[in-house]
C-alpha cells in the first residue's frame, strides 16, 4: 500500500525573478494563461525533468525540484523553450488524437474477434468464446503493436528535434543554453551516451545526446549565421 509519505508532492510557487522570466517567455511565445508548479520528485529520485501539461486556462509549466539547483535561470528558460515547442508545434495534441484513434481500432478488431465465427471453427468450437477471442487478439495485435511501436518511436524522436529548432528560434542564446542543459539532465540520469543505433530506433522515444546536440548546433549556425 501507498503511504502518504510516498505521495508526490506538487506545489504552485512563486519562484521570484525566475517565475517571472518563465511567464514571460510563455506569453511571448502564446503559451498564455500557465501556471509554474513545482513537484517534489526528490522524495522519489534525482532525476531532473521539465514539461508543459493542459489546454487552454488549465495550462501548467512543471518543474522537478531536482532541476532548479542544478541548472542556471538561462538552462531553465531554454528547455522551457523546448517543452513549450511540443505545445505549439501540437504534438500533444497529435500524440493524443492519434492514441484515441489507435485505442478505438484496437477495440474495433477486438469486437470483431470476439463476434468471428470463422475464428471460432478455425479453432474447432462450435461458437464463439470469449476466451478464445482474448487469447488469440492478444497474439495478433501483439504483432500490430511491435510495428507500430517503432513507427511512434520514430515520430517521438522527430518531435524533439523539432522541439529542440524551435527552442533555438525562439532567442539566440538558446541553442548553447539548451545544449548545456541536456548534458545536465543525460548526466544526472545516467544514460548510455553512445547506444547502437539500431537499438535507438527499436526504443528510443528521444534521440542520443550526441545527435541532437549536434542537430542543436546546426539549425542554430542555419538559423543565426554563427555556431552556438
Amino acid at each position: 500500500p501507498i503511504s502518504p509519505a510516498d505521495a508526490v508532492k506538487v506545489l504552485c510557487v512563486d519562484a521570484g525573478s525566475l517565475r517571472s522570466k518563465l511567464l514571460a517567455l510563455a506569453d511571448r511565445l502564446g503559451y498564455h494563461g500557465a501556471s509554474i508548479f513545482v513537484i517534489d520528485g526528490s522524495a522519489r529520485s534525482a532525476h531532473s525533468n521539465a514539461f508543459c501539461t493542459g489546454f487552454g486556462s488549465f495550462r501548467r509549466i512543471c518543474l522537478f525540484d531536482t532541476l532548479l539547483p542544478v541548472m542556471s535561470e538561462g538552462e531553465i528558460l531554454a528547455v522551457l523553450g523546448h517543452e513549450i515547442g511540443h505545445d505549439r508545434l501540437y504534438h500533444v495534441h497529435t500524440r493524443l488524437v492519434v492514441g484515441i484513434a489507435y485505442s478505438f481500432l484496437m477495440l474495433f478488431a477486438l469486437g470483431h474477434f470476439l463476434t468471428s465465427p470463422a475464428l471460432s471453427s478455425a479453432f474447432f468450437a462450435p461458437e464463439p468464446k470469449v476466451y478464445l477471442a482474448v487469447v488469440f487478439f492478444s497474439f495478433a495485435w501483439g504483432a500490430v503493436d511491435f510495428v507500430v511501436s517503432f513507427i511512434m518511436s520514430a515520430q517521438s524522436r522527430a518531435n524533439e528535434f523539432a522541439a529542440d529548432r524551435y527552442a533555438v528560434d525562439a532567442d539566440e542564446s538558446y541553442g548553447k543554453l539548451l545544449g548545456d542543459a541536456l548534458k545536465k539532465l543525460m548526466k544526472k540520469s545516467k544514460v548510455n551516451l553512445t547506444p547502437h543505433p539500431f537499438y535507438v530506433f527499436l526504443t528510443y522515444s528521444h534521440p542520443p545526446l550526441d545527435a541532437r546536440l549536434k542537430a542543436i548546433r546546426d539549425h542554430h549556425q542555419a538559423r543565426h549565421g554563427r555556431a552556438p
